[in-house]
Protein backbone atom coordinates (compact mmCIF):
# COMPACT_ATOMS: atom_id res chain seq x y z
CA UNK A 1 0.00 0.00 0.00
CA UNK A 2 1.11 3.55 -1.06
CA UNK A 3 0.84 6.06 2.34
CA UNK A 4 1.49 9.61 3.29
CA UNK A 5 2.81 10.47 6.40
CA UNK A 6 1.58 14.00 7.54
CA UNK A 7 3.04 15.32 10.81
CA UNK A 8 4.76 18.01 12.30
CA UNK A 9 6.73 16.12 15.95
CA UNK A 10 8.95 13.63 16.45
CA UNK A 11 6.35 10.61 17.58
CA UNK A 12 6.00 10.00 13.46
CA UNK A 13 9.18 8.41 14.16
CA UNK A 14 8.67 5.20 14.93
CA UNK A 15 5.53 4.71 12.36
CA UNK A 16 8.18 6.17 9.49
CA UNK A 17 10.55 3.71 10.47
CA UNK A 18 8.58 0.81 10.28
CA UNK A 19 6.72 1.23 7.39
CA UNK A 20 10.12 2.31 5.64
CA UNK A 21 10.95 -1.72 6.98
CA UNK A 22 7.30 -3.10 5.37
CA UNK A 23 7.76 -5.04 2.68
CA UNK A 24 4.63 -4.75 1.57
CA UNK A 25 4.10 -0.73 1.93
CA UNK A 26 5.74 2.46 0.42
CA UNK A 27 6.15 6.12 1.62
CA UNK A 28 4.73 8.02 -1.41
CA UNK A 29 4.97 11.59 0.30
CA UNK A 30 6.40 12.74 3.80
CA UNK A 31 4.12 15.93 4.82
CA UNK A 32 5.04 18.44 7.92
CA UNK A 33 4.89 22.71 8.59
CA UNK A 34 6.39 25.05 6.79
CA UNK A 35 9.83 26.30 8.54
CA UNK A 36 8.82 29.11 10.84
CA UNK A 37 10.19 31.78 12.96
CA UNK A 38 11.39 30.12 16.54
CA UNK A 39 13.44 31.51 19.96
CA UNK A 40 14.87 34.90 21.01
CA UNK A 41 16.24 35.90 17.78
CA UNK A 42 13.56 34.55 15.40
CA UNK A 43 15.41 32.94 13.48
CA UNK A 44 13.49 30.52 10.53
CA UNK A 45 14.33 27.07 11.60
CA UNK A 46 12.39 23.48 10.68
CA UNK A 47 10.62 21.70 13.22
CA UNK A 48 12.40 18.47 14.80
CA UNK A 49 10.43 16.06 12.72
CA UNK A 50 11.80 17.88 9.06
CA UNK A 51 15.74 18.65 10.78
CA UNK A 52 15.64 14.25 11.05
CA UNK A 53 14.03 13.78 7.78
CA UNK A 54 17.01 15.73 6.19
CA UNK A 55 19.40 13.58 8.49
CA UNK A 56 18.02 10.62 7.05
CA UNK A 57 18.27 11.93 3.45
CA UNK A 58 14.24 11.74 3.22
CA UNK A 59 12.16 13.90 0.68
CA UNK A 60 10.29 15.90 3.30
CA UNK A 61 7.22 18.31 1.57
CA UNK A 62 6.21 21.75 3.00
CA UNK A 63 3.09 23.09 1.97
CA UNK A 64 2.31 27.25 2.73
CA UNK A 65 -1.09 26.35 2.51
CA UNK A 66 -4.55 24.09 1.62
CA UNK A 67 -3.73 24.10 -2.02
CA UNK A 68 -0.43 23.32 -2.18
CA UNK A 69 -1.21 20.31 0.80
CA UNK A 70 -4.16 19.38 -2.14
CA UNK A 71 -1.31 19.35 -5.03
CA UNK A 72 0.97 16.95 -3.04
CA UNK A 73 -1.82 14.69 -1.84
CA UNK A 74 -2.65 14.73 -5.13
CA UNK A 75 0.76 14.16 -6.70
CA UNK A 76 1.52 11.39 -4.32
CA UNK A 77 -1.12 9.32 -5.74
CA UNK A 78 -1.26 7.51 -1.84
CA UNK A 79 -4.00 4.40 -1.20
CA UNK A 80 -4.04 6.19 2.21
CA UNK A 81 -2.80 9.25 4.09
CA UNK A 82 -1.79 9.20 7.91
CA UNK A 83 -1.92 12.11 10.01
CA UNK A 84 -0.01 12.28 13.85
CA UNK A 85 0.39 15.20 15.57
CA UNK A 86 0.52 17.30 12.02
CA UNK A 87 -1.59 20.08 13.60
CA UNK A 88 -4.20 20.67 10.97
CA UNK A 89 -7.54 19.83 10.37
CA UNK A 90 -7.56 17.90 6.68
CA UNK A 91 -11.23 19.64 4.76
CA UNK A 92 -13.73 17.49 3.97
CA UNK A 93 -12.89 17.34 0.12
CA UNK A 94 -9.64 16.35 0.94
CA UNK A 95 -10.75 13.40 2.88
CA UNK A 96 -11.77 11.63 -0.85
CA UNK A 97 -8.47 11.65 -2.42
CA UNK A 98 -7.28 8.53 -1.42
CA UNK A 99 -8.04 5.46 -1.86
CA UNK A 100 -9.01 4.37 1.57
CA UNK A 101 -9.27 8.55 3.26
CA UNK A 102 -7.25 9.29 5.95
CA UNK A 103 -6.72 8.11 9.32
CA UNK A 104 -5.95 9.53 12.64
CA UNK A 105 -2.71 8.52 14.98
CA UNK A 106 -4.59 10.47 18.57
CA UNK A 107 -3.01 9.94 22.25
CA UNK A 108 -5.63 9.48 24.05
CA UNK A 109 -8.65 6.93 24.58
CA UNK A 110 -11.25 8.87 22.17
CA UNK A 111 -13.69 10.23 22.61
CA UNK A 112 -12.07 11.76 25.79
CA UNK A 113 -9.16 14.60 25.33
CA UNK A 114 -10.18 15.26 21.50
CA UNK A 115 -7.86 18.23 20.74
CA UNK A 116 -4.64 18.79 19.85
CA UNK A 117 -2.98 18.74 23.73
CA UNK A 118 -4.63 15.28 24.93
CA UNK A 119 -1.24 13.87 26.82
CA UNK A 120 -1.12 17.59 28.74
CA UNK A 121 -4.31 17.54 29.78
CA UNK A 122 -4.28 14.08 31.26
CA UNK A 123 -1.34 14.59 33.49
CA UNK A 124 -2.49 18.35 34.55
CA UNK A 125 -5.47 15.80 35.91
CA UNK A 126 -3.20 13.74 37.66
CA UNK A 127 -4.83 10.33 35.83
CA UNK A 128 -2.75 6.91 35.73
CA UNK A 129 -3.76 5.77 32.33
CA UNK A 130 -4.39 7.40 28.71
CA UNK A 131 -3.96 5.68 25.36
CA UNK A 132 -3.45 5.47 21.65
CA UNK A 133 -6.46 5.38 19.24
CA UNK A 134 -6.12 4.83 15.38
CA UNK A 135 -9.09 6.13 13.63
CA UNK A 136 -10.71 7.65 10.28
CA UNK A 137 -10.80 11.08 9.99
CA UNK A 138 -14.21 12.78 8.91
CA UNK A 139 -14.70 16.33 9.20
CA UNK A 140 -15.45 16.57 12.78
CA UNK A 141 -12.82 17.00 15.35
CA UNK A 142 -11.23 13.88 16.16
CA UNK A 143 -14.89 12.89 16.01
CA UNK A 144 -14.58 9.92 13.45
CA UNK A 145 -14.85 6.01 13.84
CA UNK A 146 -12.44 4.06 15.40
CA UNK A 147 -10.18 0.77 14.34
CA UNK A 148 -8.16 0.48 17.26
CA UNK A 149 -7.41 1.24 20.51
CA UNK A 150 -4.69 0.48 23.38
CA UNK A 151 -4.37 1.53 27.26
CA UNK A 152 -0.95 2.71 28.31
CA UNK A 153 -0.27 3.70 32.14
CA UNK A 154 0.96 6.91 33.70
CA UNK A 155 3.95 6.97 35.59
CA UNK A 156 4.26 9.31 38.42
CA UNK A 157 7.09 10.22 36.95
CA UNK A 158 5.81 10.83 33.54
CA UNK A 159 6.48 14.08 31.70
CA UNK A 160 4.68 14.95 28.20
CA UNK A 161 7.64 14.10 26.67
CA UNK A 162 8.66 11.08 28.03
CA UNK A 163 5.23 9.35 27.55
CA UNK A 164 4.60 11.03 24.25
CA UNK A 165 8.25 9.11 23.88
CA UNK A 166 6.51 5.70 24.72
CA UNK A 167 3.62 5.79 23.58
CA UNK A 168 4.82 6.89 20.08
CA UNK A 169 6.20 3.32 19.65
CA UNK A 170 3.08 1.72 20.09
CA UNK A 171 1.20 3.94 18.01
CA UNK A 172 3.63 3.02 15.37
CA UNK A 173 2.78 -0.78 16.20
CA UNK A 174 -0.90 -0.35 16.43
CA UNK A 175 -1.10 2.07 12.80
CA UNK A 176 0.43 -1.50 11.20
CA UNK A 177 -2.49 -3.36 12.44
CA UNK A 178 -4.62 -0.62 11.37
CA UNK A 179 -3.54 -0.83 7.91
CA UNK A 180 -4.06 -4.45 7.72
CA UNK A 181 -8.17 -3.75 9.12
CA UNK A 182 -8.25 -0.96 6.24
CA UNK A 183 -6.90 -3.79 3.29
CA UNK A 184 -9.30 -6.78 4.75
CA UNK A 185 -12.33 -4.04 4.41
CA UNK A 186 -13.01 -3.93 7.98
CA UNK A 187 -15.20 -0.90 9.11
CA UNK A 188 -13.91 0.70 12.08
CA UNK A 189 -16.61 2.01 15.27
CA UNK A 190 -18.21 5.29 15.77
CA UNK A 191 -17.05 6.39 18.68
CA UNK A 192 -19.46 6.75 22.01
CA UNK A 193 -21.27 10.32 23.03
CA UNK A 194 -20.47 9.78 26.36
CA UNK A 195 -17.14 10.75 27.71
CA UNK A 196 -16.34 13.42 25.46
CA UNK A 197 -13.68 15.75 26.44
CA UNK A 198 -11.46 18.40 25.09
CA UNK A 199 -8.06 19.01 25.05
CA UNK A 200 -6.99 22.38 23.28
CA UNK A 201 -3.53 24.14 22.72
CA UNK A 202 -2.09 25.14 26.14
CA UNK A 203 -0.69 29.15 26.12
CA UNK A 204 2.11 30.02 28.12
CA UNK A 205 0.02 31.29 30.68
CA UNK A 206 -1.04 28.31 31.04
CA UNK A 207 1.91 27.39 32.74
CA UNK A 208 1.93 29.83 35.14
CA UNK A 209 1.89 28.29 38.71
CA UNK A 210 -0.72 28.77 42.03
CA UNK A 211 1.33 28.18 44.67
CA UNK A 212 -2.19 28.10 46.49
CA UNK A 213 -2.79 24.54 44.83
CA UNK A 214 -1.89 21.59 46.69
CA UNK A 215 1.82 20.26 45.72
CA UNK A 216 0.10 17.07 43.21
CA UNK A 217 -1.37 19.23 41.40
CA UNK A 218 1.36 21.80 40.61
CA UNK A 219 3.89 19.25 40.01
CA UNK A 220 1.66 17.56 37.83
CA UNK A 221 1.58 20.94 35.79
CA UNK A 222 5.25 20.99 35.50
CA UNK A 223 5.26 17.35 34.49
CA UNK A 224 2.64 17.84 31.69
CA UNK A 225 3.94 22.00 30.88
CA UNK A 226 7.85 22.38 31.58
CA UNK A 227 9.24 21.53 28.15
CA UNK A 228 6.40 23.30 26.19
CA UNK A 229 5.17 25.80 26.88
CA UNK A 230 7.00 26.12 30.57
CA UNK A 231 5.72 26.67 33.66
CA UNK A 232 6.75 29.85 36.01
CA UNK A 233 6.19 32.49 38.27
CA UNK A 234 6.46 36.01 38.84
CA UNK A 235 9.38 36.52 42.02
CA UNK A 236 8.63 40.81 42.15
CA UNK A 237 8.76 42.16 38.56
CA UNK A 238 10.90 38.81 37.31
CA UNK A 239 9.53 35.82 35.54
CA UNK A 240 10.99 32.85 36.85
CA UNK A 241 10.41 29.87 34.11
CA UNK A 242 10.83 26.46 36.48
CA UNK A 243 12.86 24.06 34.67
CA UNK A 244 13.19 21.22 37.54
CA UNK A 245 11.62 20.67 40.48
CA UNK A 246 10.62 18.14 43.15
CA UNK A 247 8.27 17.38 46.12
CA UNK A 248 9.66 18.04 49.19
CA UNK A 249 8.54 15.97 52.24
CA UNK A 250 11.09 18.60 54.43
CA UNK A 251 9.37 19.30 57.70
CA UNK A 252 9.70 22.75 56.97
CA UNK A 253 6.28 25.01 57.26
CA UNK A 254 5.43 27.51 54.46
CA UNK A 255 2.66 29.58 53.59
CA UNK A 256 1.42 28.94 49.92
CA UNK A 257 4.38 31.02 47.76
CA UNK A 258 6.58 31.84 50.27
CA UNK A 259 10.25 30.96 49.41
CA UNK A 260 12.69 29.80 52.00
CA UNK A 261 16.27 28.98 51.10
CA UNK A 262 18.14 26.63 53.51
CA UNK A 263 21.71 25.80 52.53
CA UNK A 264 21.36 27.00 49.28
CA UNK A 265 18.28 24.93 48.09
CA UNK A 266 15.03 26.93 47.50
CA UNK A 267 11.99 25.99 48.53
CA UNK A 268 8.36 27.20 48.16
CA UNK A 269 5.46 26.30 50.18
CA UNK A 270 2.21 24.90 48.38
CA UNK A 271 -1.49 24.37 49.84
CA UNK A 272 -0.22 21.24 51.65
CA UNK A 273 3.27 20.59 51.60
CA UNK A 274 6.42 21.96 49.86
CA UNK A 275 7.98 22.47 46.22
CA UNK A 276 11.94 22.06 45.68
CA UNK A 277 13.12 23.73 43.01
CA UNK A 278 16.17 22.53 41.70
CA UNK A 279 17.05 24.53 37.91
CA UNK A 280 15.61 27.65 36.85
CA UNK A 281 16.09 30.33 34.28
CA UNK A 282 15.32 34.56 35.62
CA UNK A 283 14.33 36.14 32.52
CA UNK A 284 17.02 36.97 30.31
CA UNK A 285 19.47 35.21 31.87
CA UNK A 286 20.61 31.47 31.33
CA UNK A 287 19.29 28.49 33.28
CA UNK A 288 21.16 27.75 36.24
CA UNK A 289 20.97 25.65 39.42
CA UNK A 290 18.84 26.60 42.57
CA UNK A 291 22.13 26.78 44.50
CA UNK A 292 23.67 29.36 41.84
CA UNK A 293 20.62 31.63 42.16
CA UNK A 294 20.31 31.48 45.37
CA UNK A 295 24.21 32.68 46.08
CA UNK A 296 23.52 35.93 43.41
CA UNK A 297 20.34 36.89 45.60
CA UNK A 298 20.86 39.89 47.42
CA UNK A 299 18.19 39.20 49.68
CA UNK A 300 17.07 35.69 50.94
CA UNK A 301 14.27 36.19 53.66
CA UNK A 302 10.44 37.81 52.66
CA UNK A 303 10.68 36.29 49.10
CA UNK A 304 7.73 35.42 47.74
CA UNK A 305 6.04 33.79 44.71
CA UNK A 306 3.73 36.35 42.93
Amino acid sequence: MKIIIASSSPVAIPLILKLEKAATHKLSALITNPDKATGRGQQIEPNELAVWCQEKNLKVFKPENLAELSQVVSDAQADLAITIAYGHLIPEEMLQKNRYGWLNVHFSLLPKWRGAAPVQHSILNGETSTGVSIFKLDKGMDSGPIYLTQTVEISDSDSTESLLERMSVIAAELTLETIELVEKGVAPSAQGLEGISFAPKLSKEDGKLDWNQNVSSIFNRYRALSQNPGVWSNLGQVRIKIDAMRISYTSQKIKPGEILIYQEKIFVGAQNGIIEIELLTPAGRNQMSAAEYARGLPLKNGLSFG
